[in-house]
């Protein structure tokens, strides 16, 4: 949809006119496949009011210093806050965390509650987005097919966790031997001591392949962050060393076996006008759909209030 949605009930017709188009264009051969969103504030790449494109990263692959460093910016999280993650007992549950308190990692958010999306769309959950107010905010509606959908105890998943332990020299899934996936299956040994490449047989052959795509999974709802948010993440691969996957999301790599988004596609997007920002705020907010909801943590809580009853004052009520 192009033109730019000035209410809440123009974003959700949109968003159900695009999955039943879609719908209508798979003819049931996509069956088991699920529908999610993702809400942006702007066109982050165009910094202007231009369609957004398919193609999204993960924040780890946003900026060239946050890959290089994957492996120390964890280590530092971890290191300086370790009583924030006693309660996790896998690495995706510890970077999960960190991802849904700002940390660069390779999950990207999804949610499955499509007004959430808006409320992220219209700025309402970005510490950048009042400078954005300008620029059209924008809804991803993303289909996950079924095989793509993993358990995060799930091999894929517990490898691509544990690659922030990894040195970048020490991986190249890309050449397909076992030596250069052997320093990831030893960090994976340390939360699954029986797993080994050798064993896997055919399964440590798919690693090599699976590691080089995007994988989708619901991660245990174990943060308050992360249970009012009820989303998934998708887990980005690497390819090239340890160098986090750059997906197309479109739909003719959805069934492309050898594209690192097969399985994954951006269907459609929903534009929110920036003139209408405020106005799909103040709808959202009627449905509970506040930024506070969404982080619930006392800081964001203080501040989020503090914030709303200072914009209420300028606005003379």
């Amino acid at each position: 949809m192009s033109r730019g949605c000035t209410s809440l009930d123009q974003v959700v017709a949109d968003i159900l006119a695009i999955v039943d188009e879609d719908k209508s264009r798979s003819r049931g051969d996509d069956d088991g496949a699920e529908y999610f969103f993702r809400g942006v504030c702007c066109n982050w790449a165009a910094k202007n009011n231009s369609a957004i494109d398919t193609a999204f990263e993960c924040t780890l692959d946003r900026f060239p210093y946050r890959h290089r460093n994957e492996r120390e910016i964890y280590q530092e999280a971890l290191r300086l806050n370790v009583a924030s993650f006693t309660e996790d007992r896998t690495m995706a549950e510890r970077v999960a965390r960190m991802q849904h308190y700002g940390l660069p990692t390779r999950f990207a958010d999804l949610s499955v509650n499509a007004l959430q999306a808006a409320l992220f769309a219209a700025g309402g959950c970005d510490p950048d987005a009042k400078s954005m107010f300008g620029l059209d905010g924008f809804i991803r509606v993303v289909k996950v097919a079924k095989h793509k959908m993993k358990s995060f105890t799930s091999d894929i998943i517990v490898a691509i966790s544990h690659l922030p332990l990894v040195d970048a020299d020490n991986i190249h899934p890309e050449n397909g031997s076992k030596q250069d996936l052997g320093y990831l299956a030893y960090e994976m040994q340390n939360e699954r001591p029986g797993f080994s490449l050798e064993s896997c047989g055919k399964r440590g052959v798919s690693l090599y392949e699976e590691i080089q795509q995007v994988w989708a999974f619901k991660p245990l709802m174990n943060n308050p962050r992360i249970r009012n948010q009820g989303g998934l993440f998708l887990a980005f691969g690497c390819r090239d060393g340890k160098r986090p996957l750059k997906p197309s999301f479109s739909l003719a790599d959805y069934s492309n076996e050898s594209a690192p988004s097969f399985g994954i596609a951006q269907v459609g997007f929903v534009r929110i006008a920036a003139s209408a920002k405020k106005t799909i705020l103040d709808q959202l907010r009627m449905f509970g759909m506040t930024e506070e909801a969404v982080y619930p943590d006392l800081q964001n809580v203080c501040q989020t209030l503090d914030k709303r009853f200072k914009e209420n004052y300028e606005n003379g009520h």
